[in-house]
């Protein structure tokens, strides 16, 4: 099947991990997949991509050629457009952008077309009404716990007009159905990790990981306030967080404040998440909310045991409670501390969880995640 997967960029992301990873899967069994980007210019790819997977961008920016108002293109999306609406009004802006992504659709000449992220996936049914192939948007966030604010009523009627909604849980997938979109639960599929050489010895030192963006949604704070919360208790302990984000200065200023800064360690881009995953004992996160964490699952994966905010149905079916991690059913960093404290402290229940973790390999696997997808699109 030739299946063309439409997302911004291929810079560093798990959305856009994860449509790397879907393409090399579709490649690997035969299929025809293309990537195509719009914006991604002249900027390298995060992530390893299958030389066989073609890959497009389409270079958009604000001030467009005139060859690039491909007129028929403009009146199709006009068709589909009630410019008298406000929130139509909205997609104005986009409007280069939309003629553009429906020409280079066309060109890859698709069975169907995948679409990821909200806003992306509202543009692509609009670029694309009355084009003769199947289209589908795969929702990557939490809907009850996210908005796309003055835009949802256009995600409310164009997905409506998609051949299937992907959803990554059972709880967001009921929340689009509700609306009368027809979806499947589609979660992200979790790779095994490469082979690692042993542990490396750290004369007794135990390390606590968070790994992602320092973005606001992500809340490190609540990790850097429990961590030092406990620190003097475990002395043989470290936190050390790993990722690049606007939130860096606040942090920074955290950890003086707190008096930590022997402890708590911002490490920046970890070019080698595994290398990082393989030496560490725990894995924290707090964010607000979570669609499908990528971070989450390669953790586990490795068998590092993770202590995480339930933030939403996503983190819920990826940790199964007490069994390999733990949800903890609050904000706040004293009720945080309250169970990395524990962890800390039991090396025994730390371990029975961490023998448990690896298991999501299975539970997501490329096959089954894959499987479900190509069902998808055959269907």
């Amino acid at each position: 099947m030739k299946v063309t997967l439409v997302v911004s960029t291929l810079n560093a992301g798990g959305m856009e991990r994860a449509v790397v990873n879907m393409a090399n899967a579709w490649v690997a069994r035969g299929w025809r997949p293309t990537i195509l980007t719009t914006s991604q210019r002249d900027r390298p790819v995060a992530y390893a991509l299958d030389p066989r997977v073609v890959h497009r961008d389409i270079g958009w920016r604000r001030d467009p050629h005139d060859d690039e108002m491909d007129h028929a293109s403009l009146n199709a999306i006009f068709g589909v457009l009630d410019l008298s609406d406000p929130p139509y009004d909205l997609m104005l802006a986009d409007i280069v952008l939309l003629v553009m992504l429906r020409r280079a659709i066309q060109l890859t000449e698709p069975e169907a077309v995948v679409s990821f992220s909200d806003v992306m996936n509202i543009r692509m049914l609009i670029a694309t009404s009355g084009l003769p192939f199947r289209r589908y948007v795969s929702e990557r966030c939490d809907p009850e716990r996210t908005s796309i604010g003055p835009l949802e009523p256009l995600r409310r009627r164009f997905y409506l007009h998609a051949n299937g909604v992907a959803a990554q849980t059972d709880a967001a997938a009921r929340h689009f159905e509700r609306l009368g979109a027809r979806c499947s639960v589609l979660p992200n599929m979790v790779l095994p990790p490469p082979p690692s050489p042993p542990r490396a010895e750290r004369d007794g030192t135990r390390t606590l990981v968070s790994l992602g963006r320092l973005v606001g949604f992500k809340r490190l704070q609540i990790i850097v306030r429990a961590f030092a919360h406990i620190a003097e208790q475990h002395p043989h302990w470290r936190l050390d967080i790993w990722g690049e984000g606007n939130q860096r200065g606040f942090l920074e200023q955290l950890i003086e404040q707190l008096g930590a800064g022997y402890r708590i360690r911002l490490r920046g881009h970890a070019h080698d998440v595994h290398a990082v995953l393989r030496n560490a004992d725990l894995f924290a996160m707090t964010s607000s909310t979570e669609g499908f964490p990528n971070a989450l699952c390669e953790a586990m994966a490795c068998g590092v045991v993770p202590v995480v905010v339930d933030c939403g149905s996503g983190v819920r079916t990826i940790v199964r409670d007490g069994v390999d991690g733990l949800l903890v059913p609050g904000e706040g960093p004293a009720l945080f501390a309250s169970f990395l404290d524990r962890l800390m402290r039991d090396d025994d229940e730390r371990q029975r969880l961490a023998a448990c973790a690896p298991e999501i390999v299975d539970r997501f696997s490329v096959d089954k995640v894959m499987d479900r997808w190509e069902e998808l699109l055959a269907s």
